[in-house]
């Protein structure tokens, strides 16, 4: 069945609720619509009405109830919640229903046109997910479904169905089947076209609080895992590495000075501008020189596999107390093909390494990028970014372009498609493989004069609503909502996949690709080889 919205909102907190919504969306009907959560502007008996779900069907208008949890009854009066938090007394949901139900019609066949004249017969149904009621005289057996017959949702479509045989008995009046026509105005009424099809700005800002959720949970290691005074964290980008990485620092602040580095300037500003405790030190490696002779409690590497060499380690050996062998760490990488300089990575330090201390991974919550954009890396790079837990969102879109001017103007355009949309240009990232703004395409967009290098305004508290611009290194460990892969020529893509793996996992929401001549090919040799790599060619 049709739902809308498609997805559930994250501030739906019932999981009664979200358990309909799932079981509804498995309906195996294609002519029904459902809506959640239908406000009601004006009732007669309550400040604010609202309906949990409302369904137009062929024959039915069904408006369905939904409790969760405990729901009690005791001499006419009506309680929910676990003991000792009840809520109520309150009204029965069979009335609450019921009277939900007429003010819709009434409010509906203002618009529409009164609903009996046109045949359309209404009713509803309340759920019980979790318990069965025992049967009073307030309702009939086919105007409910209890925890047993719900059947975890399963039981939904029989329920509905048998809704619909009582409640078209008792409008004998009804015209079925409701034409298409007259469920389309209805369906329009209830929710115009404005708000089923919602901005892209709303979809960034549910995919936000999704991201928040979703990052939160992963919390949770680190209280499993802090017992191990060496760690090494494996997951693809979009784990929550760094997200992890910035937390572990704050903990153990608590219990000695600690050390954060990775091989990035830039994510190193932007880490140093977010953990401001007086314990904690964040410095790019290449600064490492600053704090010679100095021996840390605590080591933090972030993006390790840019640092995997004896050399490298020899140098973080000797700023923490006890060294690698007998001191406290974590390390965080992505075993991926992220490293822009694969000839550092040795095989042999990472396997020293791995001696030392406990290795957890790979981290399989993606809990950055969307299904989309992980799928899409998946298929060219064959990398492991994990399950994409933050939902669905817009397909890649790959643009063919001739030259750095039309790749400027297609630039412009699609930047002016997004802020129609009410996205803000600072949640927009332009990415050059080529990393050189004089020769970049977006140096020749008619935005050039509003486009703030990122390397310029990282760690800062940025107050301007304007496009930044990145080569693909600085913006490693990074991220936007909206990323545009620009100056993207075929040799970029010969032998190497970090170009495509570290852009592309940038883009939190929706990616958008510049193709030049000889660019799309050369994706689809990607795609082929990988295939064959799989055997599935």
């Amino acid at each position: 069945m049709r739902i809308i919205p498609s997805e559930i909102s994250s501030n739906t907190r019932s999981n009664a609720e979200r358990s309909v919504f799932a079981a509804l969306k498995a309906v195996p009907d294609d002519q029904s619509v459902a809506l959640h959560t239908v406000h009601l502007p004006r009732h007669r008996k309550k400040r604010v009405g609202e309906i949990d779900f409302v369904v137009i069907t062929p024959d039915l208008l069904l408006f369905i109830e939904v409790k969760g949890g405990r729901v009690r009854e005791s001499d006419g009066k009506w309680y929910y919640g676990p003991p000792g938090r009840e809520d109520g007394p309150k009204e029965s949901p069979f009335k609450q229903a019921s009277g939900g139900m007429h003010e819709f019609e009434r409010e509906l066949g203002a618009l529409i046109g009164d609903l009996r004249d046109h045949g359309v017969a209404g009713g509803y149904l309340v759920i019980t997910t979790d318990v069965d009621l025992d049967r009073t005289t307030e309702f009939e057996p086919e105007q409910y479904l209890g925890a047993t017959a719900y059947d975890g949702g399963r039981g939904l479509a029989a329920g509905i169905e048998r809704a619909t045989r009582f409640w078209s008995a008792r409008n004998r009046w009804a015209r079925t089947p409701v034409p298409a026509s007259l469920r389309k105005r209805m369906l329009a009424a209830i929710r115009p076209d404005f708000d089923l099809v919602p901005n892209l700005q709303s979809r960034l800002t549910h995919l936000d609080v999704v991201f928040e959720r979703l990052t939160e949970e992963q919390l949770d290691r680190l209280d499993e895992l802090e017992s191990n005074p060496r760690l090494i964290w494996t997951g693809g980008a979009g784990t929550g590495k760094t997200f992890l990485a910035a937390e572990a620092a704050r903990r153990k602040s608590a219990r000695g000075s600690v050390l954060f580095t990775c091989a990035g300037s830039t994510l190193a500003q932007h880490l140093a501008a977010v953990l401001t405790e007086v314990s904690i030190t964040v410095l790019p490696f290449d600064r490492l020189d600053e704090v010679r002779g100095q021996s840390f409690d605590h080591l933090i590497v972030d993006e390790a596999q840019d640092l995997m060499s004896f050399e490298a380690l020899d140098v973080l050996e000797e700023l923490v107390a006890g060294g690698l062998s007998g001191g406290q760490w974590i390390f965080m990488l992505d075993q991926n093909n992220q490293v822009l300089t694969p000839d550092v990575y040795d095989p042999e330090a990472w396997q020293y390494l791995c001696d030392l201390g406990f290795r957890y991974g790979p981290m399989k919550r993606n809990c950055r990028n969307t299904v989309q954009i992980v799928n899409q890396v998946r298929s060219y790079t064959g990398a492991d970014l994990g399950i994409a837990t933050a939902g669905e969102g817009e397909p890649v879109r790959f643009v063919d372009v001739h030259d750095t001017q039309d790749e400027a103007r297609a630039l412009d355009v699609y930047v002016d498609e997004l802020v129609r949309n009410g996205v803000s240009p600072r949640d927009v990232t332009l990415l050059s493989v080529g990393g050189e703004w004089e020769t970049s395409s977006a140096c020749q967009s008619q935005r050039s004069s509003k486009i703030e290098r990122f390397a310029d305004v990282v760690g800062t508290e940025r107050r301007k609503h304007r496009l930044t611009w990145s080569s693909i290194g600085d913006f490693k460990g990074h991220e936007n909502h909206v990323v545009c892969l620009l100056d993207l020529e075929p040799a970029h893509l010969e032998g190497r996949l970090d170009a495509i793996y570290v852009a592309w996992t940038r883009a939190r929401a929706q990616l958008w690709v510049a193709c030049r001549p000889g660019t799309r090919q050369a994706l689809k040799d990607l795609g082929v080889a990988m295939l064959k790599q799989q055997g599935r060619l």
